[in-house]
């Protein structure tokens, strides 16, 4: 189950980013984990990316979040900024 907890827009409203919370099961138990959703109109085209399950700290989700809206990423490069943050 997945849910929503932020949206932001890019400065020029082309770009929408989610911050999103999944409940996944391990063996018994549940956890929550966190991940990100961009979508957006790239040179006239629709582009959407997102990477489920980064972690279970929502601090450190939150961080990445915060850290891509800024820099305003593509949805095409999603994937290898999240891969070089959490390998960092």
């Amino acid at each position: 189950m997945e849910k929503v907890l932020k949206t932001q827009n890019s400065k020029d409203n082309s770009i929408r980013y989610s911050f999103i919370q999944s409940e996944v099961q391990f063996d018994s138990e549940k956890a929550l984990t966190y991940g990100i959703r961009i979508e957006g109109l790239i040179s006239g085209k629709e582009e959407k990316s997102e990477i489920l399950d980064i972690t279970t700290s929502c601090e450190k989700a939150e961080i990445l979040f915060r850290l891509i809206v800024h820099a305003e990423i593509s949805p095409v490069t999603l994937k290898d900024v999240a891969e070089d943050f959490i390998n960092s």
